[in-house]
């Protein structure tokens, strides 16, 4: 017997989170300068460092690091492997006067990090905090990702996402594990290989035709493991909006 049930969900509106960049330049008039225009982002909180070695010392406090290249000690390439031996993902922004031409064989080759001409600030400010946010938005949502794929395989339930083309694209040990299975053995495979025929039928008569309908639907499913024995396992199937199926695997008596 299925379930239907409605999977409408109420949105609230949330504060955007502060992004807090660290903007390090040796010229005091130009850091100002940049801290000026950055703080008019509201979302913006803008902290001024005109040494490299007291910049290392702010990196747990920040989203993004902003740097000129070329400073006494230390320039901004140097600052930036330094920021890298302590984290590999913080976003960076190497702000130089200097062409890239002129760097070019000692830019990394690095999605964190990114490389901007400083010229008319009117022009180039706008695009600044524009790398920056990107950058930041890309981090936080990868650090998100990771939070609830690590909250997917410490549960109980046997997790897997089919992409709109059938195939598996996630799958948790615990889903694995009930086919004597590894993850990487599931992904990319379609999803009717762990049914038999004619649970595959009735699955796509039923559960996928009541999901496309914006429901959820749950059941008691037949699986098929790679030895070709079954079990029977409670699961209920949603949606997501791109298309894709969510399995979830929930209990079974093999």
């Amino acid at each position: 017997m299925t379930d239907h049930v409605d999977t409408t969900v109420s949105t609230q509106s949330t504060v955007e989170e502060t992004i807090d960049v660290l903007c390090v330049d040796d010229d005091r008039d130009y850091l100002e300068l940049i801290e000026e225009h950055l703080s008019r982002n509201e979302d913006f909180a803008v902290r001024t460092e005109t040494t490299p070695s007291a910049a290392l010392d702010a990196l747990d406090e920040v989203d993004c690091v902003v740097s000129d290249y070329d400073m006494p000690g230390m320039d901004g390439l140097d600052l930036h492997a330094k920021v890298r031996e302590r984290s590999a993902t913080l976003p960076f922004v190497l702000f130089t006067g200097s062409a890239r031409a002129e760097i070019a064989e000692q830019f990394p080759d690095d999605i964190w990090t990114e490389f901007l001409r400083k010229d008319d600030p009117k022009a180039t400010m706008p695009i600044l905090a524009g790398r920056v946010r990107r950058l930041v938005d890309h981090h936080r949502t990868l650090r998100q990702a990771n939070r609830s794929l690590t909250a997917i395989e410490a549960t109980g339930d046997g997790i897997a996402v089919v992409a709109p083309d059938g195939t598996f694209t996630f799958v948790n040990r615990v889903f694995a594990s009930r086919f004597g299975a590894d993850p990487e053995d599931l992904a990319g495979q379609p999803w009717q290989t762990c049914f038999p025929d004619n649970e595959v039928e009735r699955l796509e008569s039923t559960a996928i035709e009541t999901v496309r309908d914006d429901w959820q639907w749950t059941g008691g499913c037949r699986y098929l493991t790679d030895g070709g024995s079954e079990f029977t396992a409670q699961t209920r199937v949603a949606g997501l909006d791109d298309g894709s199926l969510v399995f979830c695997l929930t209990d079974s008596d093999e």
